[in-house]
C-alpha cells in the first residue's frame, strides 16, 4: 500500500511517545517497589502495635496517678520471701514523694519487707507478681505492657526480673487477707484480675487521677520512715489511714493447703506500720 503524505511524520510521533512512554515506567519501576515496600512494613507496624496494644491492660496503657501501700507476704517452701533485699528494692525518687506519675507503677522501697508501694492507679494483684517474676495473667512478654500515653512511640513498662522463687510444678496459690486477728481465703482469680482496691474492698484516700497543686503540695499517703510525732497513741486503724494501707495478703506456693497454724503464723508476723511525714 503506497505510503500517503503526512504517515511518516505520524509514525515517527507514535515512536517517539511510546519511547517516552516506555522511559517513564522504567523511572517509575523503582518507586513502585519503594512505594509496595513502604506499605508492607506500615502493615507490619500497625499489626504490631494493635498487638502490643491489645496485649496492653489499660492500667498500662494510660496510666494514672495513684499511691496507696498493701502488705504482702509470699512463702515458696515453707519460707517467706524476704522483699527487702536489694534486688527487690529501688532507689526513694523524688516523684514518690508527689502526685507526679512514677516511672514504673509497683515498688518495695526504704529497705522494707512486705510493703508494697503502688503508684499507678488500676493495677492488679496479677501485675505484681509478674513484675517480680511470676506471670499468671499472660500479655505482652517479658513486660506489664505499654504506654501510649505519650505517642507516636508507645512505651514498654518492663517488669522488673525473674526475681521470685520458682514455684514447685504441682503447686497451687492459696491466697488469704485480713489481719492477725481474723483472715480470709481468697480465689486466685480475684487476686490476679481485680483492681487491688476492688479486691481488698477499701478504696485509696487518693482518688485516682488527682494531681492537683493541694495534693502535690499536700499529699495524703505515708508509707516512709519519718520524723515520728509526741503522740504514741495512734491505733491501729490511724496508722493504716496514715500509711493509706489497704490490706495485707498472704500468698503460699505450695502442693498442700497450708494449716491453720502456718496461717496463723504468717498474721503475726505483718511488718508494723510506722508513722511518718512523707507520701511515699
Amino acid at each position: 500500500m503506497p505510503t500517503m503524505p503526512g504517515d511518516e511524520h505520524k509514525e515517527r510521533d507514535e515512536s517517539q511517545r511510546a519511547a517516552k512512554a516506555h522511559s517513564v515506567r522504567r523511572m517509575t519501576h523503582p518507586w513502585r517497589i519503594v512505594g509496595f515496600l513502604l506499605a508492607c512494613v506500615l502493615f507490619v507496624v500497625a499489626i504490631c502495635t494493635t498487638y502490643i496494644y491489645a496485649a496492653s491492660p489499660k492500667a498500662i496503657r494510660n496510666p494514672v496517678f495513684q499511691h496507696y501501700h498493701f502488705r504482702m507476704q509470699v512463702i515458696v517452701g515453707g519460707k517467706a520471701v524476704n522483699f527487702g533485699d536489694n534486688k527487690f528494692q529501688v532507689p526513694l525518687g523524688q516523684d514518690s514523694c508527689s502526685a507526679d506519675l512514677t516511672e514504673q507503677p509497683i515498688h518495695f522501697h526504704d529497705n522494707k519487707d512486705q510493703f508494697v508501694h503502688i503508684h499507678w492507679d488500676g493495677i492488679t494483684g496479677g501485675h505484681v507478681l509478674k513484675y517480680y517474676g511470676w506471670d499468671y495473667i499472660g500479655g505482652v512478654n517479658g513486660a506489664l505492657g505499654y504506654r501510649f500515653d505519650n505517642l507516636p512511640k508507645p512505651q514498654e513498662v518492663p517488669v522488673k526480673g525473674n526475681l521470685l522463687p520458682a514455684v514447685p510444678a504441682d503447686a497451687k496459690l492459696y491466697i488469704y487477707t485480713g489481719s492477725e486477728s481474723s483472715r480470709t481465703e481468697r480465689r486466685q482469680n480475684d487476686f490476679l484480675k481485680k483492681d487491688l482496691e476492688a479486691f481488698f474492698g477499701r478504696e485509696s484516700n487518693i482518688p485516682g487521677g488527682n494531681t492537683s497543686l493541694l495534693d502535690r503540695l499536700f499529699p495524703k499517703a505515708a508509707a516512709h520512715s519519718g520524723p515520728h510525732t509526741n503522740d504514741d497513741a495512734h491505733s491501729q486503724n490511724d496508722l493504716e489511714e496514715i500509711n493509706n494501707l489497704l490490706g495485707n495478703v498472704v500468698i503460699f506456693a505450695q502442693k498442700d493447703r497450708p494449716s491453720d497454724k502456718q496461717i496463723d503464723d504468717r498474721f503475726k508476723k505483718l511488718a508494723p506500720l510506722a508513722e511518718s511525714t512523707c507520701a511515699g
